[in-house]
């Protein structure tokens, strides 16, 4: 009954504090953010993950440089077609061999590469004892190999015209599928992850046309993964997805590759803010404003869809939100397990916005993750915007659990135990 009081109590204030007034949060168009987190010592996804969205904010800048070339909508109708063209995943057979596909594979994108990777390497430090031996990048059939998924990044983006692949290599000590899958599905997670913290931008502070391409990727990357490994473009007996598949197949027989391309599918089509990036390019060729908008109702997010896979099975996490007013938003996801076991997971976080003339803006985000096993973890943040210059502090500590999914899928070290606590900082230009 106490903790209901509390519960009440909490909500009371909530309610108090949506009833102050004040002016907007700024929208910054783009940031460049340094974070501790490129650091690999820290095994830190949250703090990883300001890596490939710098690339992306980055891409968006030369972008709009193209967009003052364009004189109307034949010309940013060009621009258009080929910035989609650029980004979008082939999904059809011999991905690797299609030369008339050569622009389209992951290659041009070094951010895809490495936080792939980071996601298997971040998975095998936390679970196992491991020799992880480093990254290897192929270009132009010679592979070379570092410890550094900032070498990994940089290679990439160096030789990107000839990358033909990255891989992560290391040994563990456990042949178990319950702790071999986080590090196989720890590279597609990512890429989930990423199209999400897209979505999240998006909806935080608008986003761009020039998004799409990571976002489109990070949402079918399940399925054209299961495509390549089905054709043979990637090796069906020892590649992710055949792992991730043997994983299920180990306590439900039944279970095939089919099941993981349908999840993917349904994570991009049910998702909002895939139709608000397609909005947004119409928007663009009509008026040349590349803004991409999420689509709200009566102050209401409409859902976005995330594909993961967990131990358990395959998950939908459906995230939506609520702004209570210009500086408070409550939001919401609901994780669930649905094939072949079934559970549930539900995250929800408090946003709160306090502006001052005088101090900058902070901002404040607190979240906690509870499943109906009765398993809790959570995070408290807070953002520092300096009121004459364009530059944000940020600073995250989270409480992990590896019996959460969430935690499954980002807590940095679990040797020692299922719980790990990590603080974050990070710092951004804003542009």
């Amino acid at each position: 009954m106490n903790s209901w009081k509390k519960l009440y109590w909490g909500l009371l204030l909530l309610t108090s504090l949506s009833t102050l007034t004040a002016e907007p949060a700024p929208s910054p168009k783009r940031r460049i953010t340094l974070s501790l987190g490129y650091d690999e010592n820290f095994n830190s996804n949250e703090g990883m993950k300001h890596l490939p969205l710098t690339t992306i904010q980055g891409y968006s800048w030369v972008f709009d440089q193209a967009t003052k070339m364009t004189t109307g909508e034949t010309s940013r109708t060009a621009l258009a077609i080929a910035d989609i063209i650029l980004h979008i995943p082939y999904l059809g057979k011999d991905f690797n061999t299609a030369t008339s596909n050569w622009l389209l594979e992951e290659k041009w994108w070094p951010y895809l590469p490495a936080y792939h990777e980071f996601g298997h390497a971040r998975a095998m430090r936390a679970f196992c004892k491991t020799s992880f031996d480093g990254y290897d990048i192929t270009v132009a059939g010679q592979k070379t190999r570092d410890d550094s998924v900032l070498w990994c990044y940089f290679h990439s983006l160096n030789y990107m015209a000839f990358n033909q692949g990255a891989v992560t290599h290391g040994s563990f000590n456990t042949q178990k599928y319950v702790q071999k899958l986080p590090i196989c599905a720890g590279g597609l997670n990512n890429e989930s992850r990423l199209s999400s913290e897209i979505a999240d931008w998006t909806y935080r502070f608008n986003g761009h046309i020039a998004y799409f391409g990571a976002y489109l990727r990070g949402r079918v990357a399940p399925a054209s993964y299961t495509a390549k490994t089905k054709s043979g473009a990637i090796d069906n007996e020892t590649g992710d997805i055949y792992e991730i598949t043997q994983h299920y197949k180990s306590y439900h027989p039944g279970f095939n590759m089919d099941n993981i391309q349908y999840g993917g599918l349904v994570s991009l089509l049910c998702s909002s803010t895939t139709y608000s990036f397609l909005k947004g390019y119409y928007d663009f060729i009509k008026t040349g404003d590349p803004t991409v908008r999420t689509f709200t109702w009566n102050g209401v997010r409409l859902p976005d869809v995330n594909f993961y896979f967990t131990r358990n099975g395959l998950s939908l996490e459906v995230i939506s939100g609520y702004q209570i007013n210009p500086n408070l938003w409550v939001n919401l996801g609901v994780e669930t397990v649905y094939y072949p076991s079934k559970s549930v997971e539900i995250t929800p976080s408090i946003r709160y916005a306090l502006p001052t003339s005088i101090y900058g803006m902070f901002e404040f985000d607190v979240g906690v993750v509870i499943n109906h096993y009765g398993h809790f973890s959570g995070h408290a943040g807070v953002e520092w915007t300096d009121p004459v210059n364009p530059i944000t502090l940020h600073a995250k500590l989270i409480h992990h659990n590896a019996n959460t999914y969430v935690g499954e899928r980002n807590i940095p070290h679990a040797l020692k135990g299922d719980h790990d606590v990590e603080v974050m900082i990070s710092a951004s230009y804003n542009y």
